[in-house]
């Protein structure tokens, strides 16, 4: 056998350096760990519920305004969807901001189970899923309240009954 310092010799690693004393017991720092699941759960349903029915509320508001004057000559028939002609980009933005919540909320509410099942963030997970189901709550009382405060601010005062 050759000798590790003659060139053809075997290549040994450096020798083994113990550790000062007292430092083998001491743990590493312990980072703040990231919960980026159960985060993102909670800001998808916070615009899902917030946004959205904003939006909703909104366009309901100006729905009601702008279909005002049509809805004198209703009859007691059925509902005669030319009323709305006038202000169809705004129904349209209105039908738009509830099926874009629609889908964000139940994203929302996915990411929030598997975030409070797998433990990435459970707290924010839970609060997710209880905002997401609150959610379309939110959206149809803003519509309703849009709705009417649109109808009461006419000129006409044409209350549906």
């Amino acid at each position: 056998m050759t000798s590790p310092r003659t060139p053809d010799g075997p290549v040994f690693a450096a020798p083994h350096v113990a550790p000062p004393v007292g430092t083998l017991l001491t743990t590493p720092p312990v980072g703040r760990r990231r919960r980026p699941l159960g985060t993102a759960a909670l800001l998808l349903s916070i615009v899902a519920t917030v946004l959205a029915s904003a939006v909703g509320g909104f366009a309901a508001f100006r729905t009601a305004r702008g279909a005002a004057p049509g809805l004198e000559t209703l009859s007691a028939g059925p509902f005669d969807w030319r009323v709305l002609s006038p202000v169809r980009d705004v129904v349209l933005l209105g039908e738009i901001a509830f099926w874009a919540g629609s889908v964000i909320g139940v994203a929302a509410l996915v990411l929030g189970i598997v975030a409070a099942a797998v433990g990435s963030g459970r707290g924010a997970g839970i609060a997710a899923i209880v905002v997401s189901v609150l959610g379309p709550f939110v959206f149809g009382g803003l519509t309703a309240v849009g709705l009417f405060a649109g109808l009461a601010t006419t000129t006409s005062g044409v209350i549906p009954a």
